[in-house]
C-alpha cells in the first residue's frame, strides 16, 4: 500500500472535510482568474484580442446569432469573390459563447454582453478544466497529488495562456478535453470507463482534428492492456473506448455539421474518412474482443490488424488525407504564412526562451512519473503511473515536432511534477537548520512548471549567446512597444474605415481577421488555410510580380487595399523583391490603378482606393 498521507491531510496541514480537492481546485483556479481579470482589464474594455483565430471565432459567433444556420459553417465575408470559405471548426465551440451573449444581451446590450462572455468564459472553463485534474489524478498512488495538483495547473504557462480572458479559440477545449480523456484511463479498467473515455475522444476530434494523435495514443494504450494481460476488464474497456469512439464521432458530426458533415472529405477536420477509419479500428477491437486468445502474440496481431484495417479505411475513402492537412496549400503559402505559424513548427524552429519553457516541465514531470512509478508497491498504482509515463512521452514527442501540443504534454506532466514536488517539500521539511530548510524548500518549488523553467533559463542566459542576444532583443522590443503593434488597428483607423462604404479589403493575410472583426467590409483572405486559392493570390499581389498584380486584386474583387507598415506578413513582402506592390506601397510610389484614402492611424495604417477600370 502507498505510505501516502490520509487525502484529508496533504502535507501534514490539517484540512476540514469541506476542503474536498474539487473545492480546492475552484479557490485556487478562482483566485489566479480574478488576477488574470485585472490584468487584462484595459484589454477587455477594448477587446484587444492578441490572436486572429479568436477575432475569427467572435465573427462566427456573430453571425450565427444573427440567423446563420446551426450547420452553415461558412464564413462569407472571406473571399467573397469564391463564395465565402468553409471553416474546419466546430459549433462545440461556438455554443457556450452565443448563449452566454444571447442571456446577457437584453440586460447589457451586444457590445457589452461580448466583453463579459470573452473575459469570462475562458476562465469559467479553465475551474473545470482545475477540476478535472482534482479528479481525474487523484486515482495516483499519491492521493495528495488531487490537493495540490491545482497549485502545478496555474503555475503552467502553456496551459494557462490558453485559458485567459479573450482566448475564445478551441485550444481550451483541446485540453480540457484531453484531460477527460486521461482521467478514464486512470479508473479501474471497466465498460464504462471505456465508454466516457471514448465519448471524450470523439468530442477532442469533433472539436479538432488536432487531437487524432491523443485519441490514437489511448486507444493504443487500452490496446497494449489487453494485448499484454488479457484481463476482462481492459477487454471491456478497450471494446468501450472504441465503440464510443466510432459511434460518438458520428453523433458529434451529424449534431454539429448536420448530413453534408457525414458525406464530406475534409482532411483537416472530423469527417468521412476518419469515421471510416473508427468503425474500420473499432469493428476489427469487437471482432478480437468476441474470439478472446489465449496467446498475448494472437492479440497482437489482431490489434495490429485493426491498426491496419483503420489505415486503409482512411486512405481508401480520401488518399489525401495520407499527406496531412496542409499538402494542399500553395508553396508560397507555406513559405509566406505557413512557416511563419507557430504552433504548427516543430519545437527547435522556436526560441531558445520558449524551448526551456517547454522541456523543462516535461523532463521534472517525466522524472517524478518514473520515480513514482518505481516506488509504487500495489499493481494498479504502477499500471496508472505506467499510463502517465507513456501519454507524457507521447505527448512529449509531439510538441517537439509541432508547438502546439506543448500545452497536452504539459497537462500530462502535471502529476510527475506535483509527485516530486511533494517529496521534496517533505524532505525539506525534515532538515532542522533554518537557512538549509529555506534552501530545500525553494529547490522543491522549482518542480512548479513555470518556477523551475525561469530557474534553468535564468542559470543558461549568462553562459549560452543565443540566450543572451534573445534577451536583449526583448528588452529593445518592450521599451519600443506600439500598444496597437499586434494587429495594427487602433480606434480612429477602425472607425474611419467603417465610415467607408461596405465592400470587399485585400490585406495581407494576418490582418484580415481583426478587421472581419472590428469592421462591416470583406476580406479577400484571412489566415485560415481552406482559403488557399486567394491566400496565394493575396501574396503574390504584395511580394510577386507587380505586372501581375493589378488583375489579382481585380480578379479578387478587392475595391481597397489596407496594410500596415509595421507588420511582420507585409515587411516579408515588400522584402521580397525590390519592384513588388508590397515595396512600391512602403516607398510612397504606389502603381497608376491606386489612390490613396485619408485615414487617421496611430498605427501606422495605410489604406488606398482600387481606380475603376
Amino acid at each position: 500500500m502507498s505510505d501516502a498521507p490520509p487525502a484529508s491531510n496533504p502535507g501534514g496541514i490539517k484540512l476540514g472535510p469541506w476542503f474536498t480537492p474539487a473545492r480546492i481546485a475552484l479557490i485556487i483556479w478562482g483566485l489566479m482568474s480574478l488576477i488574470a481579470i485585472a490584468a487584462k482589464w484595459r484589454a477587455i474594455g477594448a477587446l484587444d484580442l492578441a490572436d486572429t483565430d479568436d477575432a475569427m471565432r467572435m465573427a462566427q459567433v456573430r453571425d450565427l446569432l444573427a440567423g446563420q444556420g446551426w450547420w452553415d459553417l461558412a464564413q462569407y465575408r472571406v473571399n467573397p469573390a469564391g463564395g465565402g470559405v468553409l471553416m474546419h471548426w466546430s459549433r462545440i465551440v461556438d455554443a457556450p459563447l452565443a448563449a452566454g451573449i444571447l442571456i446577457l444581451k437584453p440586460l447589457f446590450g451586444q457590445a457589452m454582453a461580448e466583453r463579459i462572455v470573452m473575459a469570462l468564459w475562458p476562465p469559467l472553463l479553465g475551474a473545470a478544466l482545475s477540476v478535472a485534474c482534482a479528479l481525474g489524478y487523484r486515482n495516483l498512488s499519491d492521493r495528495r497529488i488531487a490537493y495540490v495538483v491545482p497549485l502545478f495547473l496555474i503555475m503552467s504557462g502553456y496551459i494557462l495562456v490558453q485559458f485567459r480572458p479573450l482566448r475564445v479559440d478551441h485550444h481550451g477545449w483541446q485540453i480540457f478535453l484531453a484531460m477527460l480523456v486521461m482521467a478514464q484511463a486512470l479508473r479501474p479498467a471497466s465498460w464504462q470507463a471505456g465508454l466516457l473515455g471514448g465519448l471524450f475522444a470523439a468530442a477532442l476530434l469533433a472539436v479538432s482534428i488536432e487531437g487524432l494523435p491523443v485519441v490514437a495514443l489511448f486507444a493504443g494504450l487500452a490496446a497494449l492492456r489487453w494485448a499484454l494481460e488479457g484481463r476482462s476488464e481492459d477487454r471491456a474497456r478497450l471494446c468501450g473506448y472504441m465503440g464510443a469512439l466510432a459511434a460518438g464521432a458520428i453523433l458529434l458530426q451529424f449534431v454539429t455539421r448536420g448530413p453534408v458533415g457525414l458525406v464530406g472529405s475534409w482532411c483537416d477536420s472530423l469527417s468521412a474518412p476518419y469515421m471510416a477509419a473508427f468503425v474500420a479500428a473499432a469493428a476489427v477491437s469487437f471482432a478480437a474482443a468476441r474470439a478472446n486468445p489465449g496467446m498475448a502474440w494472437v492479440r497482437f496481431a489482431l490489434l495490429g490488424l485493426a491498426g491496419i484495417a483503420a489505415a486503409g479505411a482512411l486512405v481508401g475513402t480520401e488518399p489525401q488525407c495520407a499527406n496531412g492537412p496542409f499538402a494542399a496549400l500553395d508553396p508560397i503559402v507555406v513559405q509566406y504564412w505557413y512557416r511563419n505559424v507557430l504552433e504548427g513548427q516543430p519545437l527547435w524552429v522556436a526560441k531558445p526562451h520558449d524551448m526551456i519553457h517547454v522541456l523543462v516541465p516535461t523532463l521534472i514531470g517525466l522524472v517524478g512519473s518514473i520515480l513514482a512509478w518505481r516506488g509504487s508497491a500495489e499493481a494498479a498504482d504502477r499500471r496508472n503511473w505506467a499510463t502517465v509515463i507513456v501519454a507524457l512521452a507521447g505527448a512529449a514527442a509531439l510538441s517537439l515536432l509541432v508547438f502546439r501540443s506543448v500545452s497536452t504534454a504539459h497537462l500530462f506532466a502535471l502529476p510527475g511534477c506535483a509527485w516530486l514536488g511533494l517529496r521534496a517539500w517533505g524532505w525539506a521539511r525534515t532538515i532542522s537548520s533554518t537557512v538549509p530548510r529555506i534552501l530545500a524548500s525553494a529547490m522543491a518549488a522549482l518542480t512548479l512548471p513555470l518556477l523551475g523553467s525561469m530557474a534553468v533559463a535564468a542559470a543558461l542566459t549568462p553562459l549560452v549567446p543565443a540566450l543572451k542576444d534573445e534577451e536583449k532583443r526583448a528588452t529593445a522590443e518592450k521599451a519600443e512597444a506600439n500598444p496597437y503593434k499586434a494587429n495594427c488597428l487602433d480606434p480612429t483607423a477602425i472607425a474611419d474605415l467603417n465610415h467607408l462604404r461596405a465592400t470587399t479589403l485585400l490585406t495581407p493575410i494576418d490582418l484580415g481577421a481583426p478587421l472581419v472583426f472590428w469592421t462591416r467590409h470583406s476580406l479577400v483572405a484571412t489566415p485560415h488555410h481552406r482559403n488557399r486559392q486567394a491566400m496565394a493570390d493575396t501574396i503574390r499581389a504584395f511580394a510577386g510580380d507587380p505586372a501581375k498584380a493589378e488583375a489579382l486584386v481585380r480578379r479578387q474583387q478587392a475595391t481597397l487595399v489596407v496594410f500596415c507598415r509595421t507588420a511582420n506578413d507585409f515587411t516579408k513582402y515588400r522584402l521580397a523583391r525590390k519592384d513588388s506592390l508590397g515595396a512600391q506601397l512602403y516607398a510612397g510610389t504606389p502603381p497608376a490603378w491606386l489612390d490613396a484614402v485619408p485615414i487617421g492611424s496611430r498605427a501606422g495604417l495605410s489604406v488606398w482606393r482600387v481606380k475603376p477600370e
